[in-house]
């Protein structure tokens, strides 16, 4: 028998009874658009964060306290009260690879203008923030050394904080109440900051900025800094700007617990891990619903195989060889995967985009994930397609023209 009349004898029996094999398909349908939705999602996803991230610049470096390890059921917490003012100076001055050093004084105030308030982070930092993390004033001004100097209190508000204190209202020379631990003052707004959103897990509009010399002397009455935000001369000299900055933080604390220093590189590779293993762990998920349809499928041929065994012994005996059995109901199995495959694609495909879109997420469908699924669906066909095929092949053609 030819290939073409093998196949048309397949669609013609899978055609014989299309409820049957559409239910037979569904494990498979299912299985497909799982596994399209969750790879163009978690790609999406890698983009997204990816792109954020290197808007932050690649050259980025960020200096942090290390933490205590917790003993007697205490917890394990950072370190404070360990960087200074100066230790961002000497890095600056003695690191060649190093351009700008942004000291960091991070801590959550109580923002109040007239009946509304805000709970947010506020930023002590130098006026070099804006270069460094490439995040820039959009109306009014940033800090400068003025305002360092004179330990003024202005502030620079996040695009989120401004929406949420002023509403319509230019915020623009107004004033605010920033409630610190110890103290409140009224802090003057000179600048509002371009939209960012969120990177990961922190939103770059909801915080606010001041002249760090204001957090340590009026509102937090500390010589400390919180953390470091560097920036390398360039993307090629980070790794060498890393070691510098190690070695001039080991020199004076003799112990590198104390303090982390990690890049953005290094960043975008453990995310690019985290959601590489996330995707695998969802897409070996949603392989058990191809597997399911799978043993579907099989249990589908093998009544096949039952009901039609008196089609199978008289095509036996007007010629047809065991081959021509076996293919026949091999390409039934095959076409049951194959087209539930392809009705999977299809549903996956308008699945992630209305996925992304009603979580504001970007969904990238990849001729990768289409191969990957269509791939499946062919292994799934030929693994349980083979045992009810090969029974069919070996029937006696005497014993089922006898089978009732």
């Amino acid at each position: 028998m030819k290939f073409t009349e093998t196949f048309r004898s397949a669609l013609g029996g899978l055609n014989a009874n299309r409820t049957r094999s559409f239910l037979s398909m569904l494990g498979i349908i299912i299985g497909i658009a799982a596994v399209i939705i969750i790879i163009s999602i978690t790609q999406g996803s890698q983009r997204n964060v990816s792109e954020r991230i290197q808007a932050l610049g690649t050259n980025l470096i960020n200096v942090s306290p290390g933490r205590r390890g917790g003993f007697a059921g205490m917890r394990a917490r950072a370190l404070t009260d360990l960087f200074t003012l100066e230790d961002g100076e000497k890095i600056l001055k003695k690191a060649s690879a190093v351009k700008r050093v942004v000291p960091v004084i991070n801590t959550r105030l109580l923002l109040q203008y007239q009946d509304k308030n805000a709970e947010i982070a506020v930023n002590g930092v130098t006026p070099e923030y804006q270069e460094v993390l490439n995040f820039w004033v959009e109306e009014g001004k940033f800090l400068d050394y003025r305002d360092l100097k004179s330990f003024r209190t202005v502030i620079v508000l996040g695009q989120g904080v401004a929406n949420d204190l002023f509403g319509p209202e230019d915020p623009l020379g107004q004033s605010i109440v920033v409630n610190g631990p110890l103290s409140r003052y009224k802090f003057r707004v000179i600048g509002v900051m371009q939209p960012k959103g969120r990177v990961m897990f922190f939103n770059f509009d909801d915080q606010a900025f001041i002249p760090i010399t204001t957090a340590q002397k009026r509102l937090l009455h500390t010589k400390y800094v919180g953390s470091f935000s560097i920036q390398a001369e360039s993307k090629e000299t980070t790794d060498e700007a890393i070691e510098q900055i190690d070695a001039i933080l080991y020199q004076k604390f003799q112990d590198d617990t104390k303090y982390s220093i990690s890049s953005q590189e290094q960043l975008l590779s453990t995310m690019g891990t985290i959601i590489q293993t996330f995707t695998i762990m969802l897409v070996g998920i949603a392989g058990i619903s191809l597997l399911v349809g799978g043993i579907g499928i099989m249990n589908t041929m093998l009544v096949s195989v039952t009901e039609r065994t008196r089609e199978i012994g008289t095509r036996m005996a007007v010629g047809a060889k065991r081959s021509d059995i076996l293919l026949q109901f091999l390409w039934e199995s095959m076409v049951l995967c194959l087209v539930g495959g392809v009705i999977g694609i299809v549903i996956g495909w308008i699945g992630s985009i209305i996925i992304a879109s009603i979580a504001g997420w970007t969904a990238i469908v990849s001729f990768s994930a289409i191969a990957l699924a269509l791939g499946f669906a062919t292994v799934v066909g030929l693994f349980f397609g083979i045992y009810p095929a090969n029974k069919a092949s070996k029937l006696d053609p005497v014993e089922a023209l006898r089978y009732e």
